[in-house]
């Protein structure tokens, strides 16, 4: 018996014929579009990524795909918090998206000069506020300096 998902024209067969493959992700490939920027979340972490570079844009389609998808108050899912803290958890730049055998993608950051990078941004579930945003009791020298 033959395997129909295996027959040239079918969708895995095309599937795994672009493995590898470079591509701008479009509707398809994402999860929801929000405002004209597409977003997905990358795995069960919580992370997710928005294909754009403004992080104005990335932040406001996030928190609509937090609220609306995901069912949280909002992006930090805290409804006491205020979105502009969101900023600390976003990182823009560029990525390239290959295409996997399950029909999934990857997105590997690089450099806006690498053929087929798209502007996009990171989104990294909050956790205690990164350096160098966390406040201190006292400055901090730099190494070395007395």
């Amino acid at each position: 018996m033959t395997d129909t998902h295996d027959a040239p024209g079918s969708y895995w067969y095309e599937l795994a014929a672009d493995t590898g493959r470079v591509f701008t992700p479009g509707p398809d490939d994402m999860e929801d579009c929000y405002d004209g920027v597409l977003v997905a979340s990358l795995g069960e972490t919580g992370d997710a990524i928005a294909v754009t570079g403004d992080k104005r844009q990335a932040l406001e389609a996030l928190d609509q795909y937090y609220r609306r998808v995901c069912g949280q108050p909002n992006i930090l899912d805290d409804a006491g918090a205020d979105l502009r803290d969101a900023y600390y958890w976003l990182d823009a730049g560029h990525a390239v998206f290959t295409r996997r055998a399950d029909g999934g993608w990857t997105a590997t950051p690089t450099q806006s000069s690498t053929p087929g990078a798209v502007p996009v941004t990171w989104f990294q579930t909050p956790g205690p506020v990164p350096q160098p945003y966390a406040q201190r009791d006292a400055p901090t020298l730099p190494a070395g300096s007395a």
